[in-house]
């Protein structure tokens, strides 16, 4: 589970520009190393979180 992709957490900036193409441009200028700004923080956290969220597994689906 978390072992299978915490080796991916150093590059999860590069991954997540590929995942998502609804970013918007300073979304894609935070990911591709511009300086955070105080009140970015919140979003480059989101866009983590997200990105973790979408790496493991959806053990919660009961739909099958």
């Amino acid at each position: 589970m978390i072992a299978e992709w915490i080796k991916d957490i150093p590059n999860w900036e590069k991954e997540y520009l590929s995942m998502n193409s609804q970013l918007s441009k300073r979304q894609k200028e935070l990911l591709e190393g511009s300086k955070i700004k105080s009140h970015e923080g919140m979003i480059f956290g989101s866009m983590y979180a997200d990105w973790k969220q979408r790496k493991e597994p959806n053990d919660t689906d009961t739909t099958s």
